[in-house]
């Protein structure tokens, strides 16, 4: 359970991370960028700590 709870703050933080960088893009770049964009910015970045995560595992 703990390890669910640590993955959940760790998405919940990516998704943070990314809206704060979107906000502050000035207002014509974000009106440009479609919310589709923004949901993938922010799987792209799950994904990429995630993989980091995998990959540094002692075995």
């Amino acid at each position: 359970m703990e390890r669910l709870l640590r993955a959940a703050g760790r998405c919940a933080l990516a998704f943070v991370l990314v809206l704060g960088l979107v906000a502050l893009l000035p207002r014509a770049v974000r009106d440009a960028v479609p919310d589709a964009v923004i949901g993938g910015a922010v799987l792209v970045v799950v994904w990429v700590l995630g993989a980091r995560r995998v990959a540094g595992r002692p075995r």
